[in-house]
C-alpha cells in the first residue's frame, strides 16, 4: 500500500466525511467589511455590528449559497445576492442554519449561473465577550491611573473568523479584503494593511471610520483587526518595511527588543527565500488576554505579552530567547502559511513545522553567541521521541474531520516533528539544494494554496540537479515520515568476525505490547562514523536503509575493538540500539578523558536512547546508569538536560513509592560536583554572556535545591528573605535564578512568604516575571494555599487571566503535595472548568496529561478512565488528549511492574 493509500485508510478509520466542507460552488474573490465596535462607550455594552459585501464567482450552478457563521445575529430581511453582470438582485426563498457544521445557507428561487460574478451582502451583529476567540474583548488595569481599560482584538485560526463576520472560512478560499473599522476617537484601529483614511462618522459624534488599504489575496484565518488605546515604537527593515511594536502604554519600555529583532528576521527571510515581503508594514502587538503564544496575521501579528515584551532588568535570558524565537516563528509564517497556504488543515505542519525550523535558523543568524540552534535540535528530538512513541500519536500529515478536531493537531507533531523532519531533509539534501527548492516552491505557489506533494516536487527537481539518486524522489522518502505515525528504532547487530553489521528497523513504541499490524517501515538516511575515523562533520547519509526490506547486511565496518556510532549529530529521526559489545565500547569512551571526541548531540542521543530502550526492556538499565556516570566529566548543558529529563521521568514514576529514598541519595551524589562547578547560586559575568551556560546553571540549581545538595535550599531562602525586605532591589536575586530561588523559598516557607510573592504577582507589570512567580507559587507545601491558587482560576477578577488557568493547574499538579489536590479539584469542578475555558476547551488535555504522567497504578487508571468517560461531554474537543493520557498511564504501569524492584536493587547497591 502506498502512503497516500494509507491516508485513505486513516480517513476510513477516523470515520471522516466531507459534510463539514464547503461545496466550492461559489468562490469568494473580495470582501468589503465594515464593522462598528462598541467597547462600553454606548449603553455600557460590549458589542459590534457591521455588514459584509462578498464578491464571488459561481463556478458550478447552484441555488444554495453556503458560507460560515457562528454566534452572530444576521439581519435576514436585509440580506441580498446581487448579479454583478447587470442582472439585478436574486430572489431569496429562505435561509437555513447548520449549527453542527457552522453553515449559513441562503436559498435562492433560481440557480446562480456558472461563470457569473455576484455580490452577497449580509448585515450582522455580535457580542464582544472575553472568550479569547473570534472578535473578543480584552482588558487591563493601567498601572498609573488604576483605571480598567478595554480593547477589542481577534484570534481567527483555525475556524473563528466566522465568529466575527459571515465568510467562506476555509484556507483555500483566498480573497482580498477592504476593511473599515468604526470606533470612538479615543481609540485607534489596526488591521492587516496600512491606514488609508480616517474620517468622521456622520451619524455619531466623536466616532470615526478608519479605512484600510486593500489586502493581498489571503485566507480568512489571517484577517485581523484591533481597537485599542495602545502606544507603539517604530523601526524599519533594510527593505523599508515599517515595523511598529504596540503595547499597553505603561509597558512601552518593554518593546525595544522586539523592535530590533522583527526587522532583522524579515531581512533574513527575504534573503533566504529570495522572495520579498509583499506588504508595506508589519505591526506586532502584545495582547493582555491571548489564548495562543502568538498569531501570524498578515501584517498584524498578535502576541501574548510574555512572548513579545522583554524588560532587560527583570526578564530572564531564557525569556529573551523565547521572545526572539516566537517573533522569528511568526515572521517565517509570512511566507510559509500566509504567502503560500495549505489547502486544508491536513497539512498544517507545512505552516508550523517550517515556521519552527526557520525560526531556529533566524535566531541563530541574529544571535550566534547564544548557540541556540543545537539546543533547538536537541529539544525537538527529545520531545518528538517522547510524544511520538505513543500508539495514540498521529501522522504529521493528518486526516482532519470536523472543525472541532483541528485545534487538537496544533501539537508536538505539527511543530516539533515537522521542524525536525525539515532539518533532516536539509541535511540529506544539502542546505543550498533545500533552500533553492523551497524558494522555487514559494515563487510557484505565492498567493495560492499547496499541499505537501507540491513541496516534494520542487525539492525533488532541485535535488536531482544536485546529485540526489535519480531512482529516488523526495516524496518516496518523506511520505514514509509524514503520512504514517511514529519513527523507527534501528537495531545495529555487528558481525564482528566479518567486519560487517546487520541493520533492522521497526517502529519504536513505549508500550511494550506492540500491535500485531506493526509492520511499518521508513526510508532511513543513515550516517555513521567509527572510533578511528571520528568523521562527525559529514551528516549526509552513507547508507539509505530502504523501506521495502526491514533487515539489511552491510560490510566494510571496523574491527571488533572499536565502536561505530550512527546518526551523526542527530541528523535523522530514529533511535539506535547497538549490540551489547558496541554499547560497552561507547561507554568506555564516554567514561574516559576522550568523551568529547563524541559530539554533544550524539552524547544527547546516546543518553536518551539508552534510557528509552531500557524503559521498554530492549536494553539493561545497567547500561543507562553506567553511561550517566560520565556526567562527572560533563560540563555542557545539553547532555545534562537530556540526562535530567530522563531521570526526571523516573522521578515522576517512583516518587510515591518506597524506592524514592534510595533514588534521592543517588541524585544528590550525581548533582553535588556539577552544582559547585556551575557556580551554585552565583552568576558570574562570564556565565551571563552565554545563554547555554545560564540555562545550564539554572537547570542544575533547580535540581540541586530540590534534592538537598550543599546549602542550595537554605541559601535560596536567605536570598528570598533579603528580597522581601527590599523587593525593588533587582540585584539581590539574579534575574536568571529567580524562578529557582522563588520556588525553593516558597517550598520551605509558609503563608507569609507565599502571600508576599502573591502580592508581587499582582503588582508586576512584566508578563515574563508574572509567569515565573506563578510557577513558584505552586511550589508551596501548604495544602490550603495550593487549593486557594486553584480556586482563583474559577473566580472572576482574581488576578489570574483565563489564558493562564491551565498553567496554574499544571504547576500545582507537578507538586508532590499538589498532585492529589489537583486531582480532586478537577474531579469536583470539571463542569465549571470547562465553561471557563470555553471555547478553547482542548486545553483540558493539559489538565489531564499533568496528572496522567504521574499515575502508575491500575487503580489510578480505572479512576482516570471512569472520570473521563463519565464526563465525556466536556472532553469532546480533547478526545486525542484523553487517549494519550490513558496510554501514558498504561505504559507507566508496565514500567513499574517490569522495573521498579530491579531499580530499587540497583540503587541500594549504589548506596553501599
Amino acid at each position: 500500500m502506498n502512503m497516500r493509500g494509507l491516508s485513505c485508510v486513516l480517513v476510513a478509520l477516523f470515520g471522516l466525511s466531507t459534510a463539514y466542507r464547503l461545496s466550492g460552488d461559489v468562490v469568494p474573490e473580495h470582501y468589503k467589511l465594515d464593522i462598528v465596535t462598541n467597547l462600553g462607550d454606548e449603553n455600557d455594552k460590549f458589542e459590534f455590528q457591521g455588514k459584509v459585501a462578498i464578491q464571488a464567482t459561481c463556478v458550478s450552478a447552484t441555488r444554495n449559497v453556503t458560507l460560515h457563521s457562528k454566534n452572530l445575529h444576521l439581519a435576514e430581511n436585509e440580506i441580498q445576492v446581487k448579479d454583478l453582470n447587470g442582472g439585478g438582485t436574486e430572489a431569496i426563498e429562505g435561509f437555513e442554519y447548520d449549527k453542527e457544521n457552522e453553515f449559513f445557507m441562503v436559498l435562492l428561487k433560481e440557480p446562480l449561473a456558472d461563470g457569473k460574478k455576484y455580490e452577497i451582502l449580509i448585515p450582522f451583529q455580535g457580542k464582544l465577550e472575553d472568550v479569547l476567540a473570534g472578535y473578543y474583548r480584552s482588558s487591563f488595569v493601567d498601572t498609573n491611573t488604576k483605571e480598567k481599560r478595554y480593547l477589542a482584538t481577534t484570534q481567527f485560526e483555525a475556524t473563528d473568523a466566522r465568529r466575527a463576520f459571515p465568510c467562506f472560512d476555509e484556507p483555500a478560499m483566498k480573497s482580498t479584503f477592504k476593511i473599515s473599522m468604526g470606533h470612538t476617537k479615543k481609540y485607534s484601529a489596526l488591521s492587516n494593511m496600512p491606514v488609508e483614511q480616517i474620517e468622521p462618522m456622520k451619524e455619531k459624534q466623536d466616532w470615526v471610520w478608519t479605512h484600510f488599504e486593500n489586502t493581498v489575496p489571503m485566507s480568512t484565518y489571517l484577517v485581523a483587526f484591533i481597537i485599542s488605546d495602545f502606544g507603539y515604537e517604530s523601526s524599519r527593515s533594510s527593505n523599508n518595511v515599517t515595523f511598529k511594536v504596540w503595547s499597553r502604554k505603561d509597558a512601552l519600555n518593554q518593546v525595544r527588543f522586539a523592535g530590533d529583532v522583527g526587522p532583522k528576521t524579515l531581512d533574513y527571510f527575504e534573503t533566504y527565500f529570495d522572495v520579498d515581503y509583499p506588504l508595506p508594514k508589519q505591526d506586532m502587538i502584545a495582547i493582555p488576554d491571548f489564548a495562543a503564544g502568538a498569531m501570524e496575521n498578515w501584517g498584524l501579528i498578535t502576541f501574548r505579552e510574555s512572548r513579545l515584551l522583554y524588560d532587560p532588568e527583570i526578564s530572564s535570558s531564557s525569556s529573551q530567547h523565547q521572545v526572539a524565537s516566537v517573533i522569528a516563528h511568526e515572521m517565517a509564517h509570512q511566507w510559509f502559511g500566509n504567502l503560500v497556504t495549505m489547502k486544508w488543515w491536513t497539512d498544517l505542519w507545512l505552516n508550523e513545522g517550517f515556521a519552527t525550523y526557520m525560526a531556529g535558523l533566524a535566531v541563530h543568524h541574529i544571535f550566534p553567541e547564544w548557540n541556540s540552534l543545537e539546543e533547538e535540535s536537541a529539544s525537538n528530538l527529545l520531545n518528538v521521541f517522547g510524544f511520538d512513541s505513543l500508539k495514540t500519536s498521529h501522522p504529521v500529515s493528518v486526516p482532519v474531520g470536523h472543525p472541532r478536531e483541528i485545534d487538537q493537531i496544533f501539537d508536538t507533531i505539527a511543530y516539533q516533528k515537522g521542524s525536525f523532519l525539515i532539518r533532516m531533509m536539509t541535511l540529506f539534501l544539502g542546505e543550498e539544494t533545500f533552500r533553492m527548492g523551497v524558494s522555487n516552491y514559494l515563487k510557484k505557489h505565492k498567493y495560492g494554496n499547496a499541499e505537501q506533494d507540491d513541496l516534494w516536487s520542487s525539492l525533488t527537481t532541485e535535488a536531482h540537479r544536485s546529485g540526489f539518486p535519480k531512482n529516488l524522489t523526495v516524496k518516496t522518502v518523506m511520505d514514509t515520515w509524514t503520512v504514517q505515525t511514529g519513527y523507527p528504532v534501528i537495531h545495529v547487530n555487528r558481525l564482528y568476525g566479518q567486519n560487517a553489521l546487520e541493520l533492522k528497523q521497526e517502529r519504536y513504541y513505549r508500550d511494550t505490547i506492540k500491535p500485531k499490524s506493526a509492520g511499518q517501515c521508513w526510508w532511513v538516511p543513515l550516517s555513521y562514523t567509527t572510533a578511528t575515523e571520528l568523521q562527525f562533520n559529514d551528516t549526509k547519509p552513507k547508507i539509505w536503509l530502504p523501506c521495502h526490506n526491514n533487515v539489511e547486511i552491510f560490510e566494510g565496518f571496523p574491527k571488533q575493538d572499536e565502536w561505530v556510532i550512527f546518526n551523526i549529530r542527530a541528523a535523522g529521526l530514529y533511535r539506535i540500539n547497538y549490540d551489547e559489545k558496541n554499547w560497552q565500547l561507547l561507554l568506555d569512551t564516554l567514561n574516559s578523558d576522550k568523551f568529547e571526541s563524541i559530539p554533544v548531540l550524539n552524547r544527547v542521543q546516546l543518553i536518551d536512547d539508552s534510557s528509552s530502550l531500557a524503559w521498554t526492556g530492549d536494553l539493561s538499565y545497567r547500561i543507562f546508569f553506567d553511561l550517566v556516570k560520565y556526567l562527572n566529566r560533563e560540563e555542557r548543558y545539553l547532555p545534562w538536560k537530556a540526562s535530567l529529563s530522563n531521570i526526571g521521568a523516573l522521578n515522576k514514576r517512583i516518587k510515591r513509592t518506597s524506592t524514592y529514598g534510595f533514588f534521592k541519595v543517588y541524585l544528590k551524589e550525581l548533582l553535588e560536583p556539577i552544582y559547585e562547578k556551575v557556580g551554585a547560586l552565583t552568576l558570574t559575568k562570564a556565565t551571563k554572556e552565554k545563554l547555554d551556560a545560564v540555562k545550564h546553571q539554572t537547570l542544575i540549581a533547580s535540581w540541586a535545591c530540590r534534592f538537598g545538595v550543599s546549602n542550595c535550599a537554605s541559601e535560596a531562602s536567605r536570598m528570598f528573605a533579603e528580597y522581601m525586605k527590599n523587593p525593588t532591589n533587582t540585584e539581590i536575586i539574579p534575574k536568571d535564578l529567580r524562578s529557582v530561588i522563588f520556588c525553593n523559598a516558597i517550598r520551605r516557607g509558609a503563608e507569609t512568604e507565599w502571600e508576599f510573592l502573591w502580592q508581587q504577582y499582582l503588582k508586576s507589570n512584566v508578563a515574563t516575571e508574572k509567569n515565573s512567580i506563578m510557577s513558584a507559587l505552586g511550589c508551596t507545601r501548604e495544602i490550603w494555599l495550593l487549593k486557594r491558587l486553584l480556586d482563583f482560576t474559577l473566580k472572576d477578577n482574581s488576578g489570574i487571566r483565563k489564558q493562564d488557568y491551565s498553567s496554574v493547574f499544571t504547576t500545582v499538579a507537578g507538586n508532590d503535595v499538589g498532585f492529589y489536590i489537583a486531582q480532586r479539584f478537577l474531579e469536583e469542578n470539571i463542569k465549571d472548568i470547562y465553561k471557563r475555558l470555553a471555547p478553547n476547551t482542548r486545553r483540558l488535555s493539559r489538565y489531564l496529561s499533568s496528572l496522567a504522567g504521574q499515575m502508575t497504578s491500575e487503580l489510578e487508571y480505572d479512576w482516570f478512565k471512569n472520570f473521563t468517560g463519565k464526563n465525556e461531554e466536556y472532553f469532546k474537543e480533547a478526545k486525542q488528549g484523553v487517549g494519550q493520557s490513558l496510554e501514558l498511564i498504561k505504559v507507566n504501569i508496565q514500567w513499574r511492574n517490569r522495573h521498579e524492584k530491579h531499580l530499587k536493587c540497583m540503587l541500594k547497591k549504589k548506596e553501599h
